[in-house]
């Protein structure tokens, strides 16, 4: 997430310096596509030294909230450089309207605008809240689920083998799924090229290893300790 926090924050600042008014007209999305009427009822200079201040303090503040709150919780840092911006860019929209006088429709585009980022934001809050959770062990009588996000369900004959490992293999990159904080779940690639399917909080080990006829998977809890799902899951398997 480090290497995250550094290239939104390099993207944010870089673009104080790349929009000016002479090119605005060219890149600057919205002030692009107006007629030149419109353009004429926007004060643009103004509006793009504004622009260049905002990016600039939403780049070294993003980096900067993400180190203190890394300090506090690795889920609170990953939540924060998403959630973070999105809310930058409702004030950005908001204060830009200063700048324009032209019409109260295309001044209330900007509403519209902002509206559906709060609505984006809410969004990606809930699955957020959700995806920074434990994915929950279901037994019954013939099969387990792991819930939630990129959750499956394995019956007794898919099941191999299951062992107790003291680390994850190390991670090359994410095929489908969702690293955050101290979360990942989903598909990732191994950096000697396994494909493996992570259910873990990387905090708590040592993790499940279950290994069945077509994955491997990796699952650990910080409600129950892997030594008791590992025990609950072989008595299970052997039912």
């Amino acid at each position: 997430m480090f290497t995250a926090a550094i290239i939104l924050s390099v993207i944010f600042t870089s673009l104080g310096f790349v929009v000016t008014a002479s090119n605005a007209k060219y890149i600057l999305s919205g002030y692009n596509t107006m007629s030149e009427a419109d353009r004429a009822k926007m004060d643009i200079v103004g509006y793009v030294r504004f622009f260049k201040r905002f990016h600039i303090f939403l780049g070294l503040s993003l980096i900067a909230g993400f180190l203190i709150l890394t300090l506090l919780n690795n889920n609170w840092a990953g939540s924060f450089i998403i959630i973070y911006p999105l809310f930058a860019y409702v004030f950005l929209i908001a204060k830009g309207n200063k700048y324009y006088s032209g019409t109260k429709g295309q001044r209330s585009g900007t509403y519209v605008a902002m509206a559906i980022l709060l609505v984006i934001i809410v969004g990606i809050s809930t699955q957020l809240y959700s995806s920074l959770q434990d994915s929950k062990l279901i037994f019954t009588d013939n099969s387990m689920e792991i819930k939630g996000m990129y959750g499956l369900t394995l019956s007794k004959n898919d099941i191999s083998k299951v062992e107790l490992v003291p680390e994850l293999p190390p991670i090359s990159y994410k095929s489908n799924g969702f690293a955050a904080g101290d979360f990942a779940k989903g598909n990732f690639i191994t950096r000697d090229g396994r494909a493996v399917k992570l259910f873990v909080n990387k905090k708590i080990n040592p993790f499940l290893f279950i290994t069945t006829k077509t994955d491997q998977i990796y699952y650990s809890s910080d409600e129950i300790a892997s030594q008791d799902l590992y025990d609950k899951l072989r008595l299970w398997s052997a039912n």
